[in-house]
Formats: structure tokens, C-alpha cells, sequence
């Protein structure tokens, strides 16, 4: 294994020292620079130096005067050397208080750039690395827009009732502000339900709405946002997030699980951190299973939750091969904390009893990873409701009915849901089996179900909702709300392409397809324009008003170190991707996107793909049912169409603007490969941004490719850091590689993959 870390050196020094008082100092300098006449600067020669080598300047430089004594300590360097750009460069030494001057010439030498060949593992490497190699690998997406142009983030403004007394008046991290945790002022009897009628006294019912209906009851086999908001409250987890102390950050604390994860077989790193490839789970005592009153329960025999229902739980996801179990990331197949021999199960190459998950005892769990973990992965893996129990009783008796509606699942979250009726309510009451059934206050909780965000905001405005995100229309009106919250986004929404460009690359990656793509969209020149056609900081104030101007992938939400915390986007290496795509305006350029029309047309033009007076169709797919929606797709249509208009050629884009509904914009276009571009967008682990990285892999291994006609596999991404000895190492990767090795252990050869 090779345990790097990353040197970034950018020297501006200016040394100068002065002792004693002023009225004494001034008189030490008049004698001072009487007994410098004549000093000289030694070992300031030049000098030609490795990239991303060690320099110090005053580093075998020194001074005297002119009977010999040392004055080095008054030596004054001025100027900068990057050891990362291969350069001359010019210090200046001079001594204080004379006319001394020497002029050294720094010499930074460019290494040789090499194919990484060996077995990488970067995922418990240190911060520094990983950072560079993150960004390396977004800066790479960036500029070939494999991964689509960003066009906005997800932020955005929440309205809060006056009742609601918020956790955390500072959106923090993965807790926002702590509405889960919050608690209000006065109870439902004062406030109008969704039906119109006050609610009851003492209860205090949490009231929101969501624009559609959950798609799914099974959470193994959930896909979409909303049915994760509807999911969450009714599930609970191995571990969860809360307050700490302070309530200025997050913990991981241990819900359904009793105490952390014990390492088997563990190791100590340098770092004092312990990892292991096993790892048991104690599961708590009391824990127990919820139904709602009109459930069947007449099957059932076993109340209490222990580790056999999470064991059974687990060989029948991956034996019906459900979608969380075997992708979406956090499953066991594919992400960065796979499970040994999962896949070879799911493919039909192993038993189970070759599967790294084991149950010890009733109260026991055992996982057997691929790769190494530390605890913090563990803990973090095992976060989400989506690693929880079915009741396997009621699944054995429902078979394909189970999971079709709210009465044929258990529950053994904080709520369960009493009620629901498509298209217009959930009602969710306090589940009083809960093991820790006062660490919330609400007595149940309430979505309306209103596809419309005007409909919505007009229900909060109404008094029926506690909270409402701020249509962008109403922005200028509610903007000095005393109830409005900014909510900062994790989904950067971006432009996904269609860039197979012939018929035949789409039908060898769709044969069932129908599609003909445009082969314009295969050209990384015209992609490059796109990205520099828009406009962003317009877009999300002045057409979106409550977005947020994004010219990257990952958004300030996320980080790549979360026993840290820092956001990735604030590190060195997060600021320095897309240096050169203009970040002052967001990446707009509008002469460059024209240039790189041109630039594009003149191969596509002698490729014999268009010609003189062509007009180029390009279909743009936005999300029914949203006025802003609608006019971000006006944007995109008025900024490219003026931007791609070539004289030289004669030849000009259209863009047409299609409403498509949700999902089915991803699943029955983005997804299939139905589409020219579209607007989409997919959230990832944002504590954990590098294991989000294989979503933008052209090989689907995160099952959520949106852009096609790309290849991240072909090494051909430089990267620059330091080995463990110290020495500067320049290896070239692909895109491929580097996820994996931010994620585990992997054997690369000539910069690629070893298969």
C-alpha cells in the first residue's frame, strides 16, 4: 500500500527583526548601519530545485559584516516561489539598514510524469491527500463536463411558523436547524389542521407538505427524496446524528445499537486510529416492533427487535437482489464500505454462508468488509433507516403484498403512520414503543400531500403549515420575514448530456432505444461553451431569486473528512478547481463560450456532421409543475441560442424546452438515454463527498449515470503529492482509479484499474 500525503508550498517571507525600546532602537540603528558598510550575503547563488521539493529560503544563506560578524538575522527576502509550478522565479535578499542586494534565481524543475502503477488505498490517508486527489478528480469532470454543467445549487429559503422554537437558529450540517429536535410555542389547538378544523389541546402536531406521494413502503427498495422524508420518521437506525453539547455541531451516537462498532482483528495506524476489515454491532435491549391499529398481527409472534431480524433482513435483501441492498450507495455491493462476497452472492458465485455479515448471537451483528474501516465508517455506513429490519413475520405472510401501503410494514422508528390517503395526507403518531420515546417533542407529525409550490405556500400563508419553502415569486414580498431561514443546498442541479452523438454508440449503449442523438453533444469544445454560456449568479437571483450560484459539482455542504468537518469546498485544494473557468462570474464567459462554438463547429463542420445554414435542434427537459422551473428553462433556451449563432458557419442552435414529470424524467429519459440534455440533479453522502465521486463513473457503477457518450476510465489526470519518505511524486491516473482508491484498496496498472 502506498500512504501518501500532499506538500503545497507558496513562500512570501519577509524577515526583519528590531529589539529593545523605540528611543534605544533608533540609536541601535544608526550604529547598526555604520557597522554593516561593507556586509555581504553569502549562499544566495542560484539554485534549481524539484517540483513539490522542500525549500526554505535563508536555507544555507547567511550574512556578515565587514569584520566577520554574523548578522543573518537581518537578512529581508522578498518574492514567492511555488514548488508546484515548474518556473523561474526571483527572490531578492537584502540585508536591513544597507544598501545590500542580491538577486537569486529559483529554479523549479518539472518531475517527469509517471502512469501510477501499484495497490493504492487513500481512504483513512491524511487530509491533505485526499483532498488532492478529490480535487483532482472534480477539477478533471469539470473540465471535459463529463459529469454535466452545473447550472445552480439547491438553497433556497424556508418559512417557519411563529410557534416553531427552532433546535439551532444556524443551519449546521447534516442538522440543519434541528427541526427534528425543535419544539413550539403552542399547541395544535391554536393553529388550523389540514383539514381546516383547530387541532387538539396538548398535542403538538408538526405540519408540512410534500409535492408527491411516497413510491414505496419497503425502504429496501426506495429510490427518491420523498419517499426517504416519508421513510425517515417511521425507521429508525443502528446510529444516528444529534446535537453535540453545545449544539454547534453533530455527534454519531448509537440509536438501535448498543455502543459503538468493536473492531475484530483490528490494527492501529500511525495516526492512533484503528481499522479492521471485521467489526461487531451490539444491538440494544427493549427494542421493539410498532404496527398500525389496522394491521394484521395475527401472524406475529415475535415483538422484540434483536440481531436476527437485522441478519434475516439482510440475506433476504440480497437474495431478492432490492435496490438498496445491492446499489444506491450505501448498500452492500458497491459502495465504499462493501461487504466481502455480497456481489459474488447477488451474482450467483458464492452461498451465503461466504458473505461477510454473521450473526454471533441474538444480540450480536458481525460485517466483514472488503477494504479496511475505521469505526467513524462504520458508525457512518450504518446511519441510515435503510440498514434496518423488516419484520420478516409479516413479510412471510404478505409476500409481494408486503410493502404496498402503510399497513403492511412494521415500524420501530419515533412515529409510525396512523393515516394516509394519495394525493392528500400522512398523519404520523407518536409510536410509544419507541426506546427513547422523549427525545422528541412532537406528538405526531402531518404531510399534505400538494404538488403545486404556490399551493403549498398559500396553505402555509393560510395557517395550516409550520413550514414552507419560499416560492421565488413571493421572495421580494417575504424577505423580511421574521420567520425566514436561508437553508444552504447539497444538490448541485446540472445540465446532463446526452453525448453518445451517433446512432450507433446509442444503440450499442440502448438497444432498445429510439433515440438519435446530436452529435454536437459529443463535441467536449461545444460541452466547454455550455458551461461557459450561463450565466449563474443571473440565473439564481434574478430568475430562481432563492438559488444559489454554482460553477461547481460539489457544494459548500459537503466534506471530505467528516471527524473533521471542514468543508471540502473551503481546503486549498477545493478552492483551487476551476481556477481557470473564470469563479469571479461563476464560470460565465460569453466569449469563450462563442469561441468554443467555433471551435467546435469547424471540426464537426469538416467532419461533414453539419453544414451551412444548419440549424441544430436541441430538446432541454426541465420539472413539471414549477413556475420557476419554468423560467430557469426560458434561461437556458434565451443564454445558449444567443451564445451559439456563428457567422463564420451560418449555422445557429435552438433549444427546445420540454416539461417532463418527476421521476420519470430520470427514469423514462435521463436514465434510458431518451433525451438530448436535461436538467437533474442526485445528492450524495455530503459527510462523505468521495464516496459520491462513482456516480459520475461512465461505467454506472453507482446506478445513477445521467450522462452518456463519456469514458473515466482512460488515465489521463496528473496528480502531484508526496510519498511517505518526502519525495515529490507525478503520477498520471484515470478518473476510475482515483475513486476507488478514495474509497479503498485498489490495484491500478498504467494509470488504470487492474482487471
Amino acid at each position: 500500500m502506498k500512504s501518501k500525503s500532499c506538500r503545497i508550498l507558496s513562500l512570501v517571507l519577509v524577515l526583519v527583526m528590531c529589539a529593545g525600546l523605540f528611543t534605544a532602537c533608533k540609536s541601535t540603528e544608526t550604529k547598526e548601519t555604520s557597522s554593516k558598510e561593507g556586509a555581504t550575503i553569502i549562499g544566495a547563488d542560484n539554485i534549481t530545485i524539484e517540483e513539490a521539493s522542500d525549500f526554505d529560503p535563508l536555507q544555507g544563506v547567511s550574512a556578515k559584516d565587514k569584520d566577520g560578524n554574523d548578522i543573518t538575522s537581518d537578512i529581508e527576502v522578498k518574492g514567492e516561489v511555488n514548488t508546484l509550478e515548474p518556473g523561474d522565479y526571483r527572490l531578492t535578499y537584502t540585508i536591513k539598514g544597507t544598501d545590500v542586494s542580491v538577486t537569486r534565481v529559483v529554479t523549479v524543475k518539472g518531475l517527469e510524469a509517471t502512469y501510477a502503477n501499484g495497490t493504492y488505498n487513500f481512504k483513512f490517508a491524511s487530509s491533505d491527500l485526499r483532498h488532492t486527489f478529490m480535487a483532482a478528480a472534480e477539477d478533471y469532470l469539470l473540465h471535459n463536463q463529463f459529469a454535466g454543467v452545473p447550472l445552480m445549487a439547491d438553497a433556497g429559503f424556508t418559512l417557519f411558523s411563529s410557534r416553531m422554537q427552532l433546535a439551532s437558529e444556524t443551519y449546521l450540517p447534516v442538522l440543519g436547524f434541528g427541526v427534528t429536535y425543535s419544539t413550539m410555542s403552542a399547541d395544535d389547538s391554536k393553529v388550523l389542521m389540514e383539514d381546516g378544523r383547530n387541532g387538539n389541546a396538548g398535542e403538538y402536531t408538526l405540519r408540512q407538505a410534500l409535492a408527491n406521494n411516497p413510491t414505496q413502503w419497503n425502504h429496501w427498495l426506495y429510490d427518491d427524496s420523498t419517499t426517504s422524508d416519508v421513510m425517515v420518521l417511521f425507521l429508525d437506525s443502528l446510529y444516528t446524528f444529534d446535537f453535540n453539547a453545545d449544539k454547534t455541531g453533530y455527534v454519531l451516537n448509537p440509536s438501535m445499537a448498543d455502543g459503538n462498532p468493536i473492531p475484530i482483528e483490528g490494527r492501529e495506524l500511525p495516526s492512533g486510529k484503528t481499522v479492521s476489515k471485521k467489526w461487531q454491532i451490539k444491538i440494544k435491549d427493549g427494542l421493539q416492533w410498532k404496527f398500525n391499529p389496522k394491521t394484521d398481527t395475527s401472524m406475529i409472534t415475535k415483538t422484540n427487535i434483536d440481531a436476527t431480524d437485522f441478519y434475516e433482513t439482510y440475506k433476504l435483501a440480497l437474495t431478492e437482489k432490492w435496490f438498496r441492498a445491492i446499489s444506491g450507495g450505501g448498500d452492500f455491493c458497491t459502495s465504499s464500505s462493501k461487504v466481502i462476497n455480497a456481489q459474488e452472492y447477488v451474482d450467483g458465485q458464492k452461498e451465503w454462508d461466504d458473505v461477510g455479515i454473521k450473526l454471533i448471537d441474538d444480540k450480536t451483528l458481525q460485517f466483514e468488509f472488503v477494504d479496511e474501516q475505521s469505526e467513524w465508517n462504520v458508525k457512518y455506513f450504518l446511519n441510515g433507516f435503510v440498514t434496518t429490519p423488516i419484520n420478516i413475520e409479516l413479510y412471510n405472510a404478505l409476500g409481494d403484498k408486503y410493502g404496498i401501503d402503510e399497513k403492511t410494514i412494521a415500524y420501530h422508528g419515533p412515529y409510525y403512520v396512523d393515516y394516509y390517503e394519495p394525493d392528500k395526507v400522512i398523519r404520523y403518531k407518536k409510536n410509544d414503543l419507541y426506546h427513547n420515546a422523549d427525545k422528541y417533542f412532537y406528538t405526531g407529525r402531518v404531510f399534505t400531500i400538494i404538488k403545486e409550490a404556490e399551493m403549498r405556500f398559500q396553505e402555509f400563508i393560510a395557517g395550516k403549515l409550520d413550514s414552507v419553502g419560499l416560492p421565488a415569486s413571493h421572495y421580494e414580498e417575504y424577505k423580511n420575514h421574521p420567520g425566514l431561514k436561508h437553508v444552504p443546498g447539497a444538490t448541485t442541479f446540472r445540465m446532463m448530456i446526452n453525448g453518445l452523438g451517433t446512432r450507433e454508440a446509442q444503440l450499442e449503449k440502448f438497444p432498445e432505444g429510439e433515440w438519435v442523438p446530436e452529435p454536437i453533444l459529443a463535441n467536449t469544445d461545444f460541452k466547454m461553451g455550455m458551461y461557459h454560456a450561463i450565466d449563474r449568479k443571473k440565473l439564481a437571483e434574478e430568475v430562481m431569486k432563492t438559488s444559489q450560484a454554482q460553477m461547481y459539482l460539489f457544494t459548500d455542504a459537503y466534506v471530505v473528512d467528516a471527524e473533521l468537518g471542514i468543508p471540502y469546498r473551503n481546503t486549498p485544494q477545493g478552492m483551487s478547481v476551476g481556477a481557470d473557468l473564470s469563479p469571479s462570474t461563476h464560470g460565465y464567459n460569453l466569449d469563450a463560450a462563442k469561441a468554443y462554438f467555433e471551435k467546435a463547429l469547424d471540426t464537426l463542420v469538416a467532419e461533414g456532421a453539419y453544414k451551412s445554414g444548419d440549424v441544430i435542434n436541441i430538446e432541454f427537459n426541465y420539472f413539471s409543475g414549477s413556475e420557476t422551473q419554468e423560467m430557469m428553462a426560458s434561461y437556458i433556451k434565451d443564454a445558449l441560442e444567443a451564445a451559439f449563432n456563428s457567422e463564420k458557419h451560418n449555422i445557429k442552435v435552438n433549444v427546445d424546452i420540454i416539461a417532463k414529470d418527476f421521476p420519470g424524467i430520470y427514469y423514462d429519459y435521463m436514465m434510458v438515454g431518451e433525451f438530448d440534455t436535461s436538467i437533474g440533479g442526485i445528492s450524495g453522502s455530503t459527510l462523505d463527498a468521495a464516496s459520491f465521486l462513482d456516480n459520475f463513473c461512465s461505467d454506472n457503477r453507482g446506478g445513477f449515470t445521467l450522462n452518456w457518450g463519456i469514458d473515466t476510465s482512460v488515465p489521463e489526470i496528473t496528480v502531484l503529492y508526496t510519498d511517505d519518505d518526502g519525495n515529490p511524486v507525478k503520477e498520471i491516473w484515470s478518473y476510475d482509479a482515483i475513486v476507488s482508491a478514495l474509497n479503498g484498496e485498489i490495484k491500478v496498472v498504467d494509470g488504470k484499474e487492474a482487471k
